[in-house]
């Protein structure tokens, strides 16, 4: 993988939706980002951890952007059509850095299939398998 040429990922989201704060590396078939979880963040609970939901939704804002990085999907990087095998291992807390990893598996005719990992401080918190519709 190599270092990003625009440090800021493309996505059509805003603030306060755009979770992904950084591109760290992205390759011809994978890609690394990094979402900073703060007690700003409107995401987090009272608890001080990031929903596993939003931890999914930032693992497809990954596999979002390293497409429009790689810009396989035109302009749009497309919609989340299915989880598969998606699993929390550890809680996100405010504090961390949550880098998350994706990594093309398979192209489809209208679908991207990715394998999906997001890491705290090199361990490993959920992972699991997204498939990205693209626009038509």
């Amino acid at each position: 993988m190599s270092a990003p040429r625009d440090g800021v990922p493309r996505l059509p989201h805003g603030a306060p939706f755009l979770l992904l704060d950084r591109v760290l590396e992205v390759g011809e078939r994978e890609g690394a980002f990094l979402k900073l979880v703060s007690a700003a963040d409107p995401c987090v609970g009272r608890d001080g951890h990031l929903p596993a939901a939003f931890v999914l939704e930032a693992l497809a804002q990954g596999a979002g952007a390293l497409l429009a990085a790689l810009e396989l999907a035109g302009a749009a990087p497309g919609y989340l059509a299915a989880v598969d095998d998606f699993h929390v291992l550890r809680d996100v807390r405010v504090g961390d850095a949550l880098r998350v990893e994706v990594a093309i598996v398979r192209i489809f005719a209208g679908a991207i299939l990715f394998r999906t990992r997001a890491l705290v401080d090199g361990t490993l918190c959920a992972e699991g398998r997204l498939t990205l519709a693209l626009p038509r």
